[in-house]
């Protein structure tokens, strides 16, 4: 993709092959995505207006950092997400890694943050050429503190297994607990100024939508 694609486009695409290669999954996503929709999932993080909770998280390099150390450089872009096996993931990861120097430009920074363990961040940013880092969320700490973290469900379990996703082996504990996808734009005070948050996992925040934000700050 180019950096003026959008990604909704892109991630519409996906959702539309994989509706033909792999209808069951594609189904089965469709059920949870309408479960976590009708519980509201997600919708009671932190809002704009509101700052975001600090937190201390080891990166893809096993470094302890802060959100208060990236705050004393700019504004921060956070985005939490699912993991290395997520597909629609790995296409936000490289959208914003393709506005990456335009984000930088504008004064912003970007951290995505992960429940999976570290060499599995670690991979994340070597197969995706990202310079920027991944952060750890072992045992969906910091999104159960934000209300983002869900059960994916059982019934989807077993399909990922099939396809040799195993939650238990990249998160390191056996809950199937994954965050709501959540994109929060924050100032150098850490108020959000811009928020993301859908429990329907295939929709995104549009970097060009992140960048014309922090444009205002």
């Amino acid at each position: 993709m180019s950096a003026r694609e959008s990604l909704s486009d892109i991630l519409s695409d996906h959702v539309q092959r994989l509706s033909k290669t792999r209808p069951v999954i594609a189904q089965a996503y469709e059920d949870v995505v309408q479960r976590l929709l009708a519980s509201d999932a997600g919708q009671n993080c932190p809002a704009e207006g509101e700052v975001l909770p600090s937190f201390l998280l080891p990166d893809d390099q096993g470094r302890l950092v802060s959100l208060d150390y990236f705050l004393e450089c700019g504004p921060v872009v956070v985005s939490m997400n699912r993991g290395h096996w997520c597909a629609f993931y790995l296409h936000e990861l490289e959208a914003l890694q393709l506005f990456q120097a335009d984000i930088r430009d504008a004064g912003g920074q970007i951290l995505a943050i992960t429940p999976e363990r570290q060499v599995f961040a670690n991979e994340l940013v070597t197969s995706c050429k990202l310079d920027f880092p991944v952060l750890c969320d072992i045992d969906n700490d910091y999104a159960l503190s934000l209300g983002l973290a869900v059960w994916f469900g059982e019934e989807i379990k077993p399909l990922l297994l099939e396809l040799g996703i195993d939650l238990e082996e990249y998160q390191g504990n056996a809950g199937w607990v994954i965050p709501v996808p959540a994109t929060f734009v924050l100032n150098r005070d850490g108020r959000i100024v811009a928020r993301f948050a859908n429990a329907d996992f295939r929709k995104r925040m549009e970097p060009a939508a992140i960048l014309e934000t922090l444009k205002t700050l």
